[in-house]
């Protein structure tokens, strides 16, 4: 066994390789103008920040889909069209999907990968960028070649066949699979470059490996699926190599891959809720063991909870009436303990230091539990889930558990992060809590209108209802409009931070990344981890010194005397003025 100083000289030359490549990085990028850096880029926050307003892009582009959905609902008289023609009303209802969900939320979680992972293992290095930059604009010629397929695309997912979207739909979706599955391989190999041999690294990024991977086995399916559709009779290419696919197949290898993709956005926020809530609450998560056992639990169950999409479906019994209900009820389980070290970890709310960017965060819990709450009595329920299905109650829940729980979430995140990944700090308080309620308001009344009319009969994916159902459609109305208007200031936020915001001081490593790391360390040892087994430690400044002889910062890092003493309280300031690793590791 290593003794700790052994382990300590292993760190700092481990942090000193990775940062002579780091520089060597840096140098490169140096050569290239903006217009470069937009197409290609190996600084992994310059890729982060070019994956993020890509996905600001898609959000507002769905988010002008949602509108024109809303306006012909909200403003019609029984579905009487006054807006657009009904078959324009379902276009924009599939784009609204594809672009808020790839376009959007996809850009964002590869963002959330490519910066914190190699903060928090201290390498700032991305493994084959390349591959990440080519998979990147691959995705989004794809999703442009998605959202212009023209009226046909009116038909949302095409397992219902005859019904069947443009040739463009099936070849963009196929590209965007392969684009997903490039930036995959880098995360993955970011994840791997930064790992010492035999050394854990942090949960936060052992939440978004998993994540990774499990989409990436995911898409296998549906990539099968939709090349067997593009390549029949509905395909448009007049390429016949299949038959016309089996309806049942289609929907069953569909949802084999978007389930998973639900939990695409989820999982990697639950990293960086991980990472984050040590740095509001100040002190570890309440249980580093037990957070770490969520991941393959996690990971077992968002693979298989998808079977309850096809519970009336003529599969075999084993599927639909075990996996339809078990996985779909037990995946509440670790959910309910997650929460549970959330909340056990945070203490007294009114202590806490609260700021938009942990509001986002903490209202992202409340609405999970709030949707799960909602879903479980129901979606995992044979005899209810067909009746439930087609109906505004579940687009209640997945606005819900995708809109205010999984986008809310990582708006916080980016709040948290974003001084240093911008190197300014947030132009105004003011307007991040306005773009917090706004947001909170509208897709809040979203979600309950649309979830009450669907518990009355309010149909899913239709352009005519009856008079009943108008009220309902005239909330959502005001809920879309709401969370659009909350958008748009974060938006103006976000272009001033940019222009006139005040720069923060500059690490190599980032502050928030040196404090959960040292939070987590302490808690390991504090749980019987091996001082070599722990990940590695970040320098107690997050400065990397690359003067020959002089080390990695050797002062006394802020809080090393108070954690020698197992206290916490060693920071009444915001969480960028937390904790640092005691200098004994």
């Amino acid at each position: 066994m290593a003794s700790k100083e052994e382990v300590r000289r292993q760190d700092r030359e481990k942090l000193l390789e990775w940062a002579r490549q780091y520089q060597e990085v840096q140098e490169r990028e140096a050569r290239r103008n903006i217009f470069m850096k937009v197409l290609y880029s190996e600084d992994y926050k310059t890729m982060a920040i070019k994956l993020i307003f890509a996905g600001l892009v898609f959000l507002f582009i769905g988010g002008a889909f949602a509108l024109f959905i809303r306006g012909q609902a909200g403003l019609s008289s029984e579905g009487v069209p006054v807006v657009l023609d009904p078959s324009y009303y379902f276009q924009a209802m599939t784009n609204h999907v594809m672009d808020m969900i790839f376009g959007a939320v996809f850009n964002v979680v590869f963002a959330v990968s490519f910066y914190m992972i190699p903060a928090m293992n201290g390498s700032r290095l991305i493994k084959w960028p390349k591959l990440a930059n080519a998979g990147f604009w691959i995705s989004i010629i794809a999703l442009f070649m998605m959202n212009f397929g023209g009226v046909e695309n009116q038909y949302l997912f095409t397992f219902l066949n005859p019904l069947k979207a443009s040739p463009t739909w099936y070849i963009g979706y196929g590209m965007m699979v392969v684009g997903e599955w490039m930036e995959m391989a880098s995360v993955l190999g970011t994840s791997f470059q930064g790992r010492v041999p035999g050394r854990l690294v942090p949960t936060a990024i052992g939440f978004i490996v998993m994540d990774m991977i499990m989409m990436a086995l995911a898409n296998i399916s549906v990539f099968i699926a939709d090349m067997w559709s593009l390549f029949s009779p509905i395909g448009g290419l007049n390429i016949y190599l299949f038959g016309i696919p089996n309806a049942e197949v289609w929907k069953g290898l569909f949802w084999f891959a978007d389930h998973p993709l639900v939990y695409f956005a989820p999982y990697a926020l639950t990293g960086a809720i991980v990472a984050i809530t040590p740095l509001y609450a100040r002190r570890p998560m309440y249980s580093v063991r037990f957070t770490r056992w969520l991941i393959p639990v996690l990971f077992v169950l968002g693979s298989s909870v998808y079977v309850h999409h096809i519970v009336d479906d003529p599969w075999p019994l084993i599927l639909r009436d075990i996996f339809a209900q078990t996985s779909t009820a037990l995946i509440a389980v670790p959910f309910a303990a997650l929460w549970l070290l959330f909340f056990i970890t945070l203490g007294d709310p009114r202590k806490l230091k609260w700021d938009p960017g942990f509001a986002f965060i903490f209202a992202a819990a409340v609405w999970n539990i709030i949707g799960g709450i909602q879903a479980e009595p129901t979606n995992p329920t044979p005899s209810l889930d067909p009746t439930i299905h087609n109906t505004g109650w579940i687009f209640g829940h997945f606005h819900i558990m995708l809109a205010i729980y999984s986008v809310g979430g990582l708006l916080g995140a980016l709040y948290v992060v974003g001084p240093d990944l911008f190197g300014k700090n947030w132009y105004s308080t003011k307007l991040g809590w306005l773009h917090f309620w706004g947001w909170q308001a509208g897709m809040g009344l979203f979600a309950i209108a649309s979830s009450e009319g669907g518990f009355f009969g309010l149909i899913r994916r239709e352009v005519a209802w009856a008079g009943f159902y108008e009220v309902y459609y005239q909330l959502l109305l005001i809920g879309g409009w709401l969370a659009g208007f909350a958008t748009i200031i974060f938006a103006y936020n976000l272009i001033l931070t940019l222009l006139y915001g005040e720069k923060v001081p500059k690490t190599d490593i980032p502050m928030w990344a040196v404090q959960t790391v040292a939070m987590e360390r302490y808690a390991m040892r504090r749980e019987g981890y091996k001082e070599e087994e722990m990940p590695v430690a970040l320098p107690a400044d997050g400065m990397i010194r690359l003067e020959e002889n002089s080390g990695i910062s050797n002062g006394t890092p802020v809080g090393a005397k108070a954690l020698d003493n197992n206290s916490l309280d060693v920071s009444k300031g915001s969480p960028s003025k937390g904790l640092t690793d005691p200098g004994k590791s």
